[in-house]
């Protein structure tokens, strides 16, 4: 005799055994107890959740000659053929392959005779999303008033792809995607029903990879029992599924922490040569970063479907972790699923993105603007990434040596202030704050630098980031001024930088990371790379037309 699937095996013969479903159990056994079972049902939700396995528990129940309440006896010679798919009475149709009009058009002649065994004729119409349009047509009358001995059950995986005339004229049940726990609870019964040896570890990775279906969960463990003649073991498991171990992912974002770019590309390559699948491998990784999120937010990690060992772990690893970097984390990994879709190199997509997260322009998941205004300090405990870091440092060193802060001015005072000259600009403030010219000073300059460049780039201000590319920052004047220096031959870059509307945009971002109003200056680098002309901006860079007409005139460029 051939062997018989699991999943067909354990299929549910009672109500009681179907898993996590209780509200769809609930309607259908009270309808059946008061005999207000209707004609037609539309059973939705994910793969392996138990629709038709309720669909033909419905059945067995409405034609059972000896019902126990709602529950059908499983021994009447009506519940035996339904068992056996062999009742006359009971239809299961696939849409998938009798999708056009001229089926539809056969079941409509054929819903007018009378069941032969049962009271009822049951149609199950497997992924009835499938059909035509015309079909549907063909069928909408006949479910609109089907005659009295007829139910039909539509089930599907995508009910929004039905017209919603037919999803009207029927009573919708969703199930319920099952949990890990759920998934585990049920293969620890089968199991131990059939006096097999498993490992808690062993079913925790099926019931993952199962991904809330229990047919999916009962294919694997097929398998698993093939392959460790008749035992479950966490190593075999791993071995089926080309899963990678959790050592293997503590590894990795220990890895990510400490910034080793050879850590990070030999484990790819542990992997790439155990066969694994990278695209899987990176949903591992996200799947990982988000149990590790959730760990360091302090959620429930009842749900998470770990063992304790891999919990007591991971929470010692979140802790060494930001969450910035967690969220980065999850992004790199779902852009890099998607990249590899069109790449005949994923392990170099894996790479890339594993990479990508030690730099520091890359910290823009959670970046704002609060950070630097507390000095770098954190919201919470966990450790800040670098780029956080280095902006806490350029607020704190201006708010070391800055007078107390003046109140803030109305919007429309600020505009007409940015429109008027640096000069006058500087008398209205009053005297400005002097700052030391010393190293702490042009190191806070540096800082002030890359996080503006890093800034006007996240918030897509190209314009403005693009002129002050070739730019270095040189000084800052009188704790107000900062002066910018250019290379010769980017006086178009100096004009654009000093005029409006680029030097709001710079004055803006300069505020918002200083705590203060800072005017912008240009000077020409010379040869050497030292402070040239300056004053204007322009320098040696002004065009001939202009010069003459600064001689003649003797006038200035401001």
């Amino acid at each position: 005799m051939s062997y018989t699937a699991l999943y067909r095996t354990w299929r549910p013969n009672k109500w009681e055994d179907v898993v996590n479903q209780k509200p769809v159990i609930k309607i259908l056994q009270n309808a059946l107890a008061e005999n207000k079972v209707s004609h037609a049902y539309l059973f939705s939700g994910p793969r392996g959740t138990g629709k038709t396995t309720v669909a033909r528990l419905l059945a067995k129940s409405v034609n059972c000659t000896n019902l126990q309440g709602s529950e059908p006896c499983n021994t009447c010679e009506s519940c035996q053929a339904i068992s056996g798919g062999s009742s006359v009475d009971v239809m299961e149709i696939d849409a998938a392959s009798n999708r056009g009009i001229d089926e539809m058009r056969s079941l409509r002649e054929s819903v007018r005779y009378l069941p032969v065994m049962g009271r009822f004729k049951v149609y199950i119409i497997d992924e009835v999303h499938m059909l035509t349009q015309e079909a549907f047509n063909a069928l909408l009358k006949t479910l609109e008033e089907p005659p009295p001995h007829v139910i039909f059950i539509l089930a599907t995986t995508a009910p929004h792809k039905i017209p919603v005339t037919i999803t009207s004229r029927c009573q919708r049940l969703e199930f319920r995607r099952l949990s890990i726990l759920d998934i585990e609870g049920r293969l620890k019964q089968i199991l131990d029903s059939q006096g097999a040896q498993w490992e808690e570890g062993a079913l925790r990775l099926v019931a993952r990879a199962a991904e809330g279906s229990m047919r999916d969960a009962l294919s694997v463990l097929d398998l698993c029992l093939a392959y460790g003649d008749g035992k479950v073991l966490e190593a075999d498991v791993r071995e089926i599924l080309g899963a990678a171990p959790s050592e293997i992912m503590d590894r990795l974002f220990s890895a990510i922490v400490t910034k080793d770019i050879k850590a990070i590309l030999d484990i790819t390559k542990e992997c790439s040569e155990r066969g694994k699948d990278m695209g899987e491998l990176c949903h591992e990784i996200g799947a990982y970063a988000r149990d590790l999120l959730l760990i360091a937010s302090g959620g429930s990690t009842a749900d998470l479907g770990r063992t304790r060992q891999e919990i007591q772990g991971m929470s010692a690893l979140a802790k060494t972790l930001s969450e910035d970097m967690l969220i980065r984390v999850l992004k790199a990994m779902s852009s890099a699923v998607s990249e590899m879709r069109n790449s005949d190199n994923p392990r170099l997509i894996v790479d890339m993105s594993l990479l990508g997260l030690l730099l520091d322009d890359g910290a823009d998941a959670a970046d704002d603007w609060t950070v630097a205004r507390a000095g770098g300090a954190a919201k919470s405990q966990v450790p800040r990434e670098p780029q956080v870091s280095q902006e806490g440092r350029v607020s704190q060193k201006f708010q070391e040596l800055q007078e107390p802060q003046e109140p803030q001015e109305s919007q429309e005072s600020q505009e007409s202030q940015e429109s008027q000259e640096p000069q006058d600009s500087q008398e209205a403030q009053g005297s400005p704050a002097v700052l030391p010219e010393s190293a702490e000073l042009s190191e806070a300059v540096d800082h002030i630098w890359n996080a503006l460049l890093q800034h006007l780039q996240k918030d897509r201000k190209i314009q403005a980031r693009a002129y002050l590319l070739p730019a270095r920052p040189l000084r800052v004047e009188e704790g107000r001024v900062l002066v910018l220096g250019y290379p010769k031959g980017y006086a178009t870059h100096m004009e654009q930088i000093v005029s409006h509307p680029h030097k709001q945009v710079v004055q803006k971002y300069l505020e918002r990371l200083t705590r203060r109003k800072l005017d912008i200056k240009v000077e020409v680098l010379n040869n050497d790379g030292n402070s040239g002309a300056n004053g204007g901006g322009q320098g040696d860079e002004l065009h001939p037309l202009v010069k003459a007409a600064i001689t003649i005139l003797d006038g200035k460029v401001i």
